[in-house]
C-alpha cells in the first residue's frame, strides 16, 4: 500500500511539471508568433509608405512580406521576397493602371523599422508587370500631340488609326502595328498601312512615320529594363526588371 501511494505521489508532481513546461512552451510560441506578426505588419506598412512617397500614388500600395518566420529576416535587415501592388500610377500625361512587382532581397535596416523612418530601400533583384489600358495610352498620345489612337486586335497586334498630314494633304488611314520594348520605352511601329488614297513611296514612308510613336516607361518604380510586351484586346502588359535598384521616398 505504501509503495503504491508513494508511486502516485511521485507521479503527480511530474505530471504537473510537464503541464507547466508545456504551458510555458505554448506561451513562448504564441508570444513569438504574435511578435513575428506585429513585426511583419510594421515592415509592410513602412514599405507601403515608402513606395507611396516614391511613386506619388494616392492609394496606399499593397505590400506582402513572404517567409514562414519574419523575425530572422528583420534582425538581418534583409527580406527574402516582397510582393507590391501599385495602382493608378501617373507621370505627366501617362497613367499606368497598375504595377504588380516581385522584389527579391529587400534591404531595410532593423533600426529604420524601429524608428519607422527609412531613407533608402535597396533591392537586389526586381520583376514587375505593368498594365496599361488603351484609353490611357490614347490619352497620352492626345496630350503629346499625336493624332492617332490605339486599339487591340485578337491576333496579338495593335490597330492604329488616325488622320494625319502628309506633304500638305490630310490622310485618314489605319495600320496594323506591333508594340515592342525599345531602349526602355514602348515603341509603336506599323507593319501594314491601309488607306483609300493612292500614295507614292515617299508619302507612304512619311505616313508610316506619322503612325509611329514612342511611349516612355520612366514611371516604372522598380527598374526600367523592359523584358517583354504583351498586346491584348483591351490592354497592354509590360514586363520589366532590374538589379541593384534603389527606391527613395
Amino acid at each position: 500500500m505504501s509503495t503504491a501511494t508513494g508511486s502516485r505521489t511521485w507521479r503527480r508532481p511530474r505530471r504537473s511539471t510537464l503541464l507547466l513546461a508545456a504551458s510555458v512552451a505554448l506561451g513562448v510560441l504564441l508570444f513569438l508568433w504574435g511578435a513575428d506578426r506585429l513585426a511583419r505588419w510594421a515592415a509592410e506598412g513602412l514599405l507601403a509608405r515608402n513606395v507611396q512617397l516614391a511613386t506619388g500614388v494616392l492609394t496606399r500600395p499593397e505590400v506582402e512580406v513572404h517567409g514562414t518566420f519574419f523575425l530572422p529576416q528583420l534582425l538581418a535587415g534583409r527580406y527574402e521576397r516582397v510582393d507590391v501592388l501599385v495602382e493608378d500610377l501617373r507621370a505627366g500625361p501617362l497613367r499606368i493602371e497598375q504595377v504588380d512587382a516581385e522584389l527579391t532581397g529587400v534591404h531595410v535596416p532593423f533600426h529604420d523599422l524601429l524608428t519607422q523612418d527609412v531613407d533608402v530601400v535597396y533591392l537586389e533583384r526586381t520583376r514587375e508587370v505593368a498594365t496599361l489600358t488603351y484609353d490611357d495610352l490614347n490619352a497620352y498620345l492626345e496630350a503629346t500631340g499625336r493624332p492617332i489612337s490605339l486599339a487591340g486586335r485578337p491576333d496579338g497586334e495593335a490597330l492604329v488609326t488616325g488622320s494625319v498630314e502628309v506633304l500638305g494633304r490630310r490622310l485618314s488611314a489605319s495600320a496594323r502595328a506591333v508594340i515592342a520594348a525599345e531602349d526602355g520605352d514602348l515603341a509603336v511601329r506599323p507593319t501594314q498601312i491601309d488607306t483609300a488614297t493612292f500614295l507614292d513611296d515617299a508619302s507612304r514612308l512619311l505616313l508610316r512615320q506619322r503612325f509611329t510613336a514612342v511611349i516612355p516607361m520612366d514611371p516604372l518604380p522598380f527598374g526600367q529594363e523592359l523584358t517583354d510586351v504583351g498586346i491584348g484586346e483591351d490592354r497592354v502588359t509590360v514586363e520589366a526588371g532590374g538589379a541593384g535598384v534603389i527606391v527613395r521616398p
